[in-house]
Parts: C-alpha cells; sequence; structure tokens
C-alpha cells in the first residue's frame, strides 16, 4: 500500500524538477543544483486543546498529525519524525509560552488547533517556524503571507477558513429565501467567519438581506437571540459556533420549535452535537465544507484511494478506535502537514524554519488526502473552492472514511 501512496506526494515535485532540468540542460551557463544533504531527524510541534470544552477537535488534529508522522517516515528512509505536544487547554496565553519552548526545543513546524493559532502569530515571526492550522487562521487571514505581517502562517484545512469556507454555506441557505440569518458566539473564529459572511453577501449576492445576531460563547442558553433572527422572519441560518456553544445553540432552536433550514460548520457533526440537533432541524441541515475526497471515493488502486486509506488506518490506530466520523475529517489536516514538512525536509536537507516555508511557498502543487494544496508567498490556504463539497452532519459515515453528502 505505501509503495504506490509514496508517489503520490512526489509526482508533482517529479514533474517539476522534469521540466527544470530541461530547462538547465538547454542553458550553457546553468549548473544541476546540489545534492540536497540527508536529514535523520526533524520535530514537528503540535499546540492546542487536548483537555477542556475544545478538546475533541485537538485530540483528532495531535492524531493526525501523529499518523502523518509515521506515514511520513515510510516514505523517508532513515527520517525519524518526532511530535511534541503541548496541551493549552483552550488558553489562548498558554499557547504563546509553549511556541516559545517548542521553538527552544528544535522544532522545524508546529500545528495549532483553531483558538490557539491568532495569539501565536508574532510568536512565529520572531522564531521564524512554520505554523499550520485548520480554521486559526480566519481570523489573521488578511494579515498572512510574505508580503503582510504574519509571514509563517499556513492552513492544510479543507474549508475550514477564509472565503471557501463560507460560500458553500452562503449558497445552501440561499437556496431557501433571500433573507439570512448569521450567527456567532462572539469567539475569534467565529466572529472573523461571520464578517466575511457579511462581506461575501454584501459583495457577490446582491439579493440577499442579512440578520446577524451574536451570543457569548460561556452563554448557557441562547433562545433571546435565536428568537431575535425568527422574529426578524429569516429564512434561513448560517451558524459559526462550534464545540460547546454549538450544543447550546442547537438546544435553543428546540426549546423555541423553531426549525429553519441551516448551514454551519464541519464541527457540527460531532457527536455531542448530533445527539442534541432536533430531527426537524436535521431535514435540512448543512455542513462544512469537507473535502470531496471524504465524500466521493477515488479509483480503487489509484494512488490517491491508497493515500485515503493510509490516512484513516493509521489515525484510526492512533485514536484505538473502529468507527469514523465527520469530525475526524480533521486529521488529515495535521496528516498532510506532517507529510508535507518531512517532505520539504528530505527535499531540502535542512530542518531551517525559512528555508522549509520558501519551499512550501514555491507554488509548487503537493497532492495529500484533502486533495491539491498550492500555497504561494501570500496564499496560505492549500486547498481551493473546487475540492470541497458540503454534507450532513447527521448522516452516517462509513468505516472507509467516507461521509454523506446532503441530500444523499
Amino acid at each position: 500500500m505505501f509503495r504506490k501512496s509514496r508517489r503520490v506526494l512526489a509526482f508533482v515535485a517529479a514533474g517539476a524538477l522534469a521540466i527544470t532540468l530541461a530547462a538547465c540542460s538547454a542553458s550553457p551557463d546553468s549548473s544541476t543544483e546540489p545534492e540536497a544533504d540527508s536529514v535523520e531527524k526533524v520535530t514537528i510541534g503540535f499546540v492546542g486543546s487536548l483537555t477542556g470544552p475544545l478538546a475533541a477537535s485537538g485530540i483528532n488534529s495531535l492524531a493526525g498529525l501523529k499518523a502523518g508522522a509515521e506515514y511520513a517516515e515510510s516514505l523517508h528512509e532513515g527520517l525519524t519524525v518526532e511530535i511534541v505536544e503541548r496541551d493549552t487547554a483552550g488558553e489562548t496565553t498558554a499557547a504563546v509560552a509553549q511556541t516559545r519552548e517548542l521553538a527552544q526545543l528544535g522544532a522545524t513546524a508546529i500545528f495549532f488547533t483553531t483558538e490557539a493559532f491568532p495569539a501565536v502569530q508574532g510568536v512565529l515571526n520572531q522564531v521564524k517556524i512554520p505554523g499550520s492550522t485548520s480554521g486559526g487562521i480566519a481570523a489573521v487571514l488578511a494579515d498572512t503571507g510574505d508580503n503582510r505581517l504574519y509571514k509563517y502562517a499556513f492552513s492544510t484545512s479543507a474549508g475550514n477558513a477564509g472565503p471557501t469556507a463560507v460560500t458553500p454555506l452562503i449558497d445552501h441557505a440561499a437556496e431557501f429565501g433571500d433573507k439570512i440569518g448569521v450567527i456567532d458566539d462572539a469567539s475569534a473564529f467565529a466572529v472573523a467567519q461571520a464578517d466575511l459572511t457579511v462581506k461575501l453577501i454584501a459583495a457577490d449576492y446582491p439579493d440577499l438581506e442579512v440578520v446577524r445576531a451574536s451570543f457569548p460563547a460561556t452563554s448557557s442558553d441562547v433562545t433571546a437571540q435565536i428568537g431575535q433572527l425568527r422574529d426578524a422572519g429569516v429564512d434561513s441560518v448560517i451558524a459559526w459556533p462550534y464545540g460547546t456553544p454549538a450544543v447550546t445553540l442547537m438546544t435553543a432552536f428546540d426549546k423555541l420549535g423553531w426549525y429553519p433550514p441551516m448551514s454551519g460548520t464541519l464541527g457540527l457533526g460531532t457527536p455531542a452535537i448530533v445527539e442534541v440537533t432536533p430531527a426537524a432541524l436535521a431535514k435540512t441541515l448543512a455542513a462544512g465544507p469537507m473535502a470531496k475526497t471524504f465524500l466521493n471515493p477515488a479509483k480503487e488502486g489509484s494512488p490517491e484511494a491508497d493515500l485515503h486509506a493510509a490516512f484513516v488506518t493509521g489515525y484510526l490506530k492512533a485514536l484505538d478506535k473502529d468507527t469514523f466520523g465527520p469530525l475526524d475529517t480533521v486529521g488529515a489536516n495535521s496528516f498532510d502537514w506532517s507529510v508535507l514538512i518531512a517532505q520539504a525536509v528530505t527535499d531540502k536537507g535542512t530542518t531551517d524554519g525559512d528555508t522549509i516555508k520558501s519551499y512550501l511557498t514555491s507554488g509548487q502543487p503537493f497532492v495529500g488526502v484533502n486533495g491539491t494544496y498550492v500555497f504561494g508567498p501570500d496564499k496560505r490556504i492549500g486547498i481551493d473552492a473546487d475540492g470541497l463539497q458540503m454534507y450532513s452532519p447527521t448522516g452516517p459515515c462509513s468505516i472507509d472514511g467516507f461521509c454523506t453528502v446532503v441530500g444523499g
């Protein structure tokens, strides 16, 4: 299985190398690039919530990172990929100190959970270490890139942040009418996504009207905010809370007996949220988007299918479980980060953070579990909208790692 899979992340690079060599041979003054030094060990850090109300996503991300490290070791003989983890317990101030600590320990790159990512950007600039996340880039996206403030920020997410994470939700909501409610839980991620939702609707959907509501993430009852949207006569709702605030949100709909069409984050498929999702709401509920690779199986025996299978097998092994759910797809974000960093270190022959950043932003495509990533100097979300699709959060996911499409 790995013999076929190991070619997936390398075949694009091989094509690029062939073009480069052809160009060099055509020039009498050109010379071949010296062979990269061999690196025996690379350390990848993890900073995020492994305990507390946001732990579910953190645990899945860490499992994906570890599974990716193991897979990367199978691709690169003689390379050890070490994962060093730190638990923020949801405290962003802890993330800052832990990032500095991992830098001192020699980490080449770090993966962060959503809530930890915005606060550490200044530190990443100082220590010059690339950092990736799922949805955490949403709050700082406008400031990320070589020509902007935060130069070491990346996202290996599949539809967890940025315009590609918002447009599919708007499209789903617009199917039910032209008055859309938007609600957030005042967290950095939710506010950033809600702000972007309003901005995109104003720019690209002139016939839609927005009614917005917000509640503190610590609220235990948000019926007043849901009632505000109901009384405004919205035709559908776009909800940006995840984790415990999303549980509170679903409970509020049931308390009011109001079940509008709704779209929301990938995390709506978390078991705790599904358990309290009203059946009447589930009928038109769409979540995501998620990578199409988790909704539409690749051809059996193809490199993409083998890579998908390698992720699911390694990820479930890391968690010691035998079921696969929607939130488990988040593990692919960190899995791909491990494999990308190992590939970069091997190709460049160094663990230097600046060199790795330059390699990642070269515009070279990388094929991962989530699809094809292309980063650039100021393009820091690697998966584009054409690789994403909405899913049904209350529908089943198979043990092979495929979930239910909306209406499927």
